[in-house]
């Protein structure tokens, strides 16, 4: 995994070279290389990459359940939308209930007695999600994966199952986390680069984003 602390920002370079090469140097380096374009930036929040805004109601919810169960709010927030865009009384065909689509099976497990409660179905859909993202080593796209088709479909295929559901559905959540999905980045060969500020003030630049930045993260592509 590519992690660079560096103390000064000014003094570290994200370049890529005319082969497509990304390259991390300090200014001072003369070899020939060409700046990396930012696509975009992103600051965490209730806010995803197209605006969208968590209703007032589950915001606090949400907050709190990231904090206990050490989940990425943008995470949650982003299953939750795709999942039921936050309408509580959603169920699917395949009989999926309340905002985060709770099978009855999975309901059970955790200990839910109403899949339509919001506070039942964040707490337990939270936690679930929070041990697959664990399970999988934070890897988004199979954490993705294995919520919508199931740990046995990821076991199977050793990866992401090939369902053209599976697939649009990892595009679409990861789309409103301000990520682009590629099998070149579920496969863990991501190039995708950040660059932000932890919380005691240390410039950090890396190919896994951070769960809690302290700022604004800027995107490299």
């Amino acid at each position: 995994m590519l992690l660079v602390p560096v103390c000064l920002a000014a003094d570290i370079v994200v370049k890529q070279d005319e082969n497509g090469k990304i390259v991390i140097t300090n200014t001072g380096s003369t070899t020939q290389s060409f700046k990396i374009r930012s696509k975009k930036k992103s600051t965490p929040s209730t806010e995803t990459a197209n605006s969208f805004t968590v209703p007032t109601q589950y915001l606090l919810k949400i907050r709190k359940l990231a904090t206990k169960h050490q989940l990425r709010e943008d995470l949650i927030v982003a299953v939750i939308r795709a999942e039921s865009s936050f309408n509580p009384q959603a169920v699917s065909h395949k009989g999926a209930a309340g905002l985060m689509q709770l099978m009855p099976d999975t309901a059970k497990q955790y200990g839910v007695t109403n899949r339509f409660d919001p506070d039942q179905n964040l707490d337990a859909g939270i936690k679930h999600l929070s041990y697959l993202y664990s399970k999988y080593n934070k890897n988004i796209p199979i954490t993705l994966a294995a919520y919508n088709a199931g740990e046995e479909a990821v076991k199977k295929y050793e990866g992401i199952p090939p369902y053209r559901e599976t697939k649009g559905y990892i595009q679409r959540a990861m789309k409103y986390m301000g990520m682009r999905y590629s099998e070149h980045f579920a496969s863990g060969s991501n190039t995708t680069i950040y660059k932000y500020k932890t919380a005691d003030g240390r410039t950090v630049i890396s190919d896994t984003p951070p769960a809690y930045p302290n700022g604004k993260v800027e995107i490299f592509r």
